[in-house]
């Protein structure tokens, strides 16, 4: 893309932007962009290896479950701290969490999801990226393809509101009230 990028190893996690030649200023990643799409086709899994092997084995083994997304779990790893467990249950979270700018229509947040993370739980991550924050909605997340295409996560949350609704018409039964006689 013209530019350079690379990103520290652990456990200062930092990404750079080559500005000029020689000169690396620090930015914050915002996965929406053409960076992580040509960072997804240009680093495979052997360009991965020397990087991984200075990450702790937990971060190996969650990077290594994507193929396609694995800057995205790194930034997730590296920016999102309090989240570390829960990417480690539910691989799918830290695309997620990646996503998050996307998903919010706003600018990355990355403390403020740490925050939420910190003052609540996994499910207080799930409402905060819109999405059903119940146990059956992470198991249905957790079904689904760590290699996504980013362009369908919003639909995935759409899908899992409409069988969040359908449930709860099921559960939620009519209450009908007839005149007592006094």
């Amino acid at each position: 893309m013209g530019k350079g990028y690379r990103v520290s190893i652990w456990p200062e996690v930092a990404f750079e932007k080559e500005i000029s030649q020689g000169l690396w200023r620090p930015f914050t990643p915002d996965p929406r962009g053409d960076v992580f799409t040509s960072g997804a086709v240009m680093l495979d899994r052997r360009r991965w290896k020397p990087y991984l092997e200075f990450c702790p084995q937990s971060w190996q083994d969650l990077i290594g479950r994507f193929s396609f997304h694995r800057l995205h779990a790194l930034t997730a790893l590296a920016l999102c701290p309090a989240l570390q467990e829960d990417f480690e249950e539910s691989p799918i979270l830290a695309l997620l969490a990646a996503s998050h700018a996307e998903l919010r229509g706003s600018a990355p947040e990355w403390g403020e999801l740490n925050a939420v993370r910190e003052h609540g739980n996994v499910y207080s991550v799930m409402e905060w990226l819109g999405l059903p924050s119940t146990k059956e909605a992470l198991e249905q997340l957790n079904e689904i393809d760590l290699d996504i295409p980013l362009r369908d996560l919003r639909r995935v949350r759409e899908l899992l509101w409409q069988r969040h609704d359908a449930r709860l018409g099921e559960v939620v039964t009519t209450v009908s009230f007839s005149p007592m006689a006094a």
